[in-house]
């Protein structure tokens, strides 16, 4: 039977392990790709004409570009993902109601279908922005 400083010895060994096997700590801490060293924009870049161009054929091209050149849109935008997608603390930022931002991503979602509300569809708005922009 183990006594209590066997299973403390077990347990430090195990811990130091899992820090040698680089398993625990802060993973922005271990690594040298920090999210805001990660842009979209550049990954896109990296593919083809013909790839972006294929990425762009399944959307409303025309729709898109309606809010991707209305800078007041785009600035409400890029707010609202800067700040975690929080409508609440986006509206206190850029000192409007909050449903004056519910309205413009909204306006958004019936211009593109996209509700940049949705992780995934914030992804796929800032993926096909970084693909208009470089066409």
């Amino acid at each position: 039977m183990g006594t209590e400083s066997d299973e403390k010895n077990v347990r430090i060994s195990k811990r130091k392990t899992a820090e040698n096997m680089n398993w625990s700590g802060n993973m922005l801490e271990r690594t040298h790709f920090l999210p805001e060293k990660i842009k979209l924009s550049e990954l896109v870049s990296l593919l083809s004409k013909a790839q972006r161009e294929k990425l762009i054929s399944g959307c409303d091209i025309k729709n898109f570009a309606r809010i991707f050149e209305d800078a007041e849109i785009m600035s409400t935008v890029n707010c609202f993902l800067q700040n975690g997608m929080n409508v609440s603390k986006t509206a206190r930022i850029l000192y409007m109601h909050r449903n004056t931002l519910i309205y413009r991503l909204n306006k958004i979602q019936s211009v593109t279908g996209l509700d940049v509300r949705d992780f995934g569809c914030a992804v796929a708005f800032e993926i096909l922005r970084a693909a208009y922009e470089l066409k």
